[in-house]
C-alpha cells in the first residue's frame, strides 16, 4: 500500500459505521486496494479477520497470511501490491480506516500524558515496514467472542472501541506482534507442536510442567516453543499456565470444600504457601478469604 493507497470494501458489505475522518465496515470477502491523493495526514487501517483467510503480497515477495481471529495493522508505509482471499469458506472481515484514521482513533482517548502516543505506533509500524500482524490470542479470543454477541448496531461502536484498546497495549508492549521472521515461515508442523503444547498444558494444570518437559515432549527447543508460544497466544507460557492454574483453583474454592493444601496440589504446587501467595497476587484475597467472601455473596 503505497502513499496513495486505500483499502476498498469489495460488494459484499454487511454494515457501516461512520464516524468523523473514520469509517468501519464488515465484508464478505477480501477487501482491494486503489489508488487516492495522498491522505494530509496518516492514514491506519485495522482488519479483523472474522473467518476465511486472505493473503497480502508485499513488494519483494513477502507474504502476509490473515487467518481468524487475527488482527492486521497497516499504514501506507507497508508496500502492498496483491491481497487475495486464502480460504474457499465463508469469510468475514471488519476494516476501520479513513485519512485521518490514527488521529481518529486517538480523539476517543483524551486522558492528559496517556501512554498512547501518535509517535509511538508510527515508530513500531515504522521498523516493521508498515505492518503489524497480531495473531489469534487471549486478547483476541474475548474481543470476537463479545462482538458475537453484541446487537449489529452496536458492533461498530465497540470496533472502534477495542481498537483504542489495542492501541494502547501496543504502545505498553503488552500486545505482541509477529516478528518479521513470524508465522509465515513455520511449518505446518511446528504450529502442530505449539497448538498440542497449548492443549496440554490445559489437560494437566496439576503437574509439574517445565519449558523443558514440554519441548522435549513436542519434540521441539525451548527458545522456539517460548517464542512460537507468544506469538501464536500473546504471552508466554509462565503467564498463560499461572493464570490458567488460578482460573482453576478460584473455582474449585468456590464449587468445592477441598483444603487450600488440596487445591494447591490440584493445580500443580507443591507448597501451599506458595500457592497461596500467587492466588492473592492474582486475586487480591488470600485463598481462604476468597471462598468465605464468595460463600457470603452467593447465600
Amino acid at each position: 500500500m503505497s502513499d496513495s493507497q486505500i483499502l476498498l470494501p469489495g460488494d459484499h458489505i454487511s454494515w457501516t459505521y461512520l464516524l468523523p475522518n473514520l469509517r468501519i465496515w464488515k465484508v464478505q470477502e477480501a477487501p482491494s486496494f486503489a489508488a487516492q491523493k495522498a491522505a494530509p495526514s496518516v492514514p491506519l487501517c485495522l482488519l479483523f479477520c472474522l473467518e476465511g483467510g486472505i493473503q497480502i503480497v508485499l513488494e519483494h515477495g513477502q507474504t502476509i497470511d490473515v487467518t481468524p481471529q487475527d488482527i492486521l495493522l497497516l499504514s501506507p508505509a507497508a508496500p502492498v501490491q496483491e491481497i487475495s482471499q486464502t480460504d474457499a469458506s465463508q469469510h468475514g472481515y471488519i476494516v476501520l480506516e479513513g485519512k485521518e484514521s490514527l488521529p481518529s482513533f486517538l480523539n476517543y482517548w483524551s486522558v492528559p500524558y496517556s501512554q498512547l502516543q501518535e509517535k509511538d505506533i508510527l515508530s513500531r509500524l515504522q521498523a516493521h515496514g508498515g505492518w503489524l500482524l497480531f495473531p489469534k490470542c487471549l486478547w483476541s479470543n474475548a474481543f470476537f467472542a463479545q462482538l458475537e454477541d453484541l446487537p449489529r448496531e452496536a458492533q461498530g461502536e465497540y470496533c472502534a472501541l477495542k481498537s483504542i484498546e489495542l492501541l494502547f497495549l501496543l504502545c505498553n508492549h503488552s500486545l505482541h506482534p509477529l516478528e518479521f521472521h513470524g508465522r509465515r515461515y513455520w511449518d505446518q508442523d511446528q504450529m502442530e507442536a505449539i497448538r498440542q503444547t497449548h492443549d496440554y498444558i490445559l489437560a494437566h494444570l496439576s503437574q509439574p510442567l517445565t519449558i523443558d518437559s514440554l519441548a522435549r515432549r513436542f519434540h521441539i527447543s525451548g527458545t522456539f516453543l517460548k517464542e512460537g508460544f507468544r506469538q501464536m497466544y500473546g504471552q508466554s507460557t509462565r503467564k498463560f499456565l499461572q493464570a490458567k492454574r488460578m482460573d482453576l483453583a478460584s473455582d474449585l474454592l468456590r464449587r468445592t470444600d477441598q483444603s487450600v493444601l488440596q487445591i494447591a496440589a490440584a493445580v500443580g504446587y507443591e507448597s501451599a504457601s506458595q500457592f497461596s501467595q500467587i492466588f492473592k497476587r492474582h486475586y487480591k484475597l488470600p485463598p481462604a478469604q476468597y471462598r468465605r467472601q464468595w460463600a457470603k455473596r452467593n447465600v
